[in-house]
């Protein structure tokens, strides 16, 4: 064959194949019915933007953006995650519409980086935003939401991660740390280097502020290390995002998933656009996580509609890695009832499916004329549960 790509597909794809396509496709619907049950709207957005939009919002354009250019030589770009076109969208087509907007989607995004189980350079998220919302009882809805979610995506053993943009924000601040220094204590946390945490306490942290950057990797816990931090930082900043965290943990309780999260006040994500709560959900069967979001109230004025906005996305190639590594995704596919018929009875065969699928049964019909033995034979085949035979 000339074209040695032509029977090959690109790096960092995969074909979902029959029965993993089924599975996943009842796993997004019971997710979208959990959002639609919480009041939520979905919302479809173009599979690319102008690059623009991005580098606008915060999201930015980096080496793992997928883009290419039009015929007018703009550079567009396969949409890297779905805040930032749903912010475009809201305003600049629902910028009128009153109220809080509720959205939900279920989308691919794109992203050039290196593969892994549970990820591919094309991958599944489903997610909801909350704009024009900015008090804690967003935030917990939107915290309660993920959980209630991952529960209708099938998991049951999961814990998230939550913490504060401003908290980290603000002992920076008061640690007088220039831009350079704060991008280098960000990285250490980002790649978990206690070593280059000491590095920087021992350089140019100071004095009365030193033991606490030591501890950054270790400021996990319950409720109680709120109160526990408090006594440790000075700066209003950081002591607004406790107390914010506090609220957001009561009215958690209120909605009965307080049990799930867990406080890490060192949690960063990969997206320069948060501003407030930001949290990571992880299950035991999967080292990275499963879901995450949080707080982001400067984006939309970016984009000319100043709201504030909250949500979360869920990573759903990495619960179905998490759902198959804990046995409990089965890719066979199964039919109720295989449909075989003798000579010249097509027609009676025909009829006889229409009736039991009106009957809300799920069925096969056989393509060619069969005798009863061949016609079992070709039940088990076609994995359905019974034969119903026209002669």
């Amino acid at each position: 064959m000339s074209n040695s790509t032509a029977l090959r597909i690109p790096y960092g794809t995969i074909d979902i194949l029959p029965g993993d396509a089924r599975l996943q496709r009842e796993l997004e619907d019971r997710v979208a019915a959990n959002f639609l049950s919480w009041g939520y709207d979905e919302a479809i957005t173009p599979t690319f933007e102008y690059a623009d939009t991005f580098a606008l919002s915060g999201a930015g354009i980096s080496d793992e953006s997928m883009r290419f250019m039009d015929r007018n030589n703009r550079t567009l770009m396969l949409r890297s995650e779905m805040t930032t076109p749903l912010a475009r969208m809201v305003a600049t087509r629902l910028k009128n519409d009153k109220g809080v907007k509720r959205l939900f989607y279920i989308a691919n995004v794109f992203r050039h980086e290196q593969t892994q189980a549970g990820r591919q350079c094309e991958f599944s998220q489903a997610g909801i935003e909350m704009i024009g919302a900015e008090a804690p009882m967003a935030d917990a809805e939107v915290l309660a939401l993920a959980v209630s979610s991952l529960k209708a995506a099938g998991l049951q053993d999961f814990l998230i991660s939550v913490g504060h943009s401003a908290f980290l924000a603000g002992i920076m601040e008061e640690a007088g740390l220039t831009e350079k220094q704060a991008d280098f204590v960000k990285t250490m946390i980002l790649s978990h280097n206690a070593v280059g945490l000491e590095e920087a306490a021992v350089r140019f942290i100071p004095k009365d502020l030193k033991d606490l950057f030591r501890d950054l990797l270790y400021l996990q816990g319950g409720r109680d290390l709120l109160d526990d931090l408090e006594g440790r930082v000075k700066n209003q900043k950081s002591l607004d995002a406790l107390k914010n965290l506090k609220a957001i943990y009561k009215l958690a309780e209120a909605y009965g998933v307080a049990q799930y999260l867990s406080f890490d006040l060192s949690l960063i994500r990969n997206f320069d656009y948060y501003t407030g709560m930001v949290f990571e959900a992880y299950a035991p069967q999967i080292g990275f996580n499963i879901c995450g979001g949080g707080r982001y109230d400067h984006m939309m004025e970016a984009f000319g509609d100043p709201e504030p906005a909250t949500g979360f996305a869920l990573g759903i190639d990495r619960i179905i890695l998490s759902l198959r590594r804990d046995g409990r995704f089965n890719r066979e596919s199964k039919w109720d009832i295989y449909v075989a018929w003798a000579p010249g009875c097509q027609e009676k065969a025909i009829q006889k499916a229409l009736e039991l699928r009106n009957g809300g049964k799920n069925v096969k019909v056989a393509t060619n004329a069969l005798t009863p033995e061949e016609a079992a034979k070709a039940c088990a085949e076609n994995r359905c549960e019974a034969v119903a035979y026209v002669g």
